[in-house]
């Protein structure tokens, strides 16, 4: 078990040392990154496995200009601020909230895994990724059924079909708020309308989100809600 506490870079003949903890990065990165690939959010298995392999890369490079300029401290703090630029672009802010904060701060701990990892601790690179996909899975579904009130209500919209423009804004809508298409029945309505009712189970967060991107919709003519059996509240 000595690859778990010892240096890597001391313990494995050079150059191999640099070369498994570079493949190490990057099956951790991209591992980590499957979680937010499988929800389709912006950075996904290529992106965390590069910040990985360059967060680790960089690491590396800033230990070899230790025996020049010895100050290694100066490519860490600078990976953190380049980490920083990336984090920012994926943060997207909507009707009703900012959007991407967890996939920012993902990316945040995935350099700092990197840079574990680069330092020579495989160990501590592989916990970290432990640790992260624990939080994003596990926790993500703690939170959702014990601390978001997670309710099931019916939604039924009429729609301008408008062609099937709407058809496809709609699939993609609920798509991104896990809504599977066996719970949306779609039925024909007055005036070449289309009458969708929509059964959904959601944390109170996400539905009002989702209810809020149905409201900036044009093609919905109406929307009613309520839990399933009982609609109200009309629009």
């Amino acid at each position: 078990m000595h690859w778990l506490t010892d240096n890597w870079h001391s313990l494995l003949p050079y150059p191999w040392g640099a070369i498994l903890l570079s493949v190490l990065a990057l099956i951790c990165g991209g591992w980590v990154g499957i979680e937010r690939e499988h929800k389709e959010k912006p950075a996904g298995i290529r992106t965390m496995a590069l910040i990985a392999l360059g967060s680790a890369t960089f690491t590396m490079i800033g230990f070899a200009f230790t025996s020049s300029t010895g100050d290694s401290g100066r490519v860490a703090a600078q990976i953190v601020a380049g980490v920083g630029f990336l984090g920012g672009g994926v943060l997207l802010r909507g009707s009703t909230g900012v959007y991407g904060v967890t996939t920012a701060a993902t990316i945040w701990l995935v350099a700092a895994m990197g840079m574990a990892i680069g330092a020579g601790r495989a160990g501590a690179g592989v916990g970290l990724a432990l640790l992260a996909r624990a939080v994003l899975s596990l926790v993500n579904r703690w939170e959702a059924s014990k601390l978001a009130g997670t309710t099931t209500s019916m939604i039924r919209l009429v729609v301008d079909p408008a062609e099937g423009k709407t058809e496809v804004k709609l699939e993609n809508l609920f798509e991104q708020f896990a809504i599977p298409p066996k719970a949306v029945e779609r039925q024909p309505a007055a005036d070449n309308r289309e009458l969708w009712i929509v059964e959904c189970r959601l944390p109170r967060r996400p539905y009002h989100a989702l209810l809020m991107a149905l409201v900036e919709l044009p093609e919905i003519c109406s929307i009613q809600r309520g839990p399933p059996g009982g609609i109200a509240n009309s629009r």
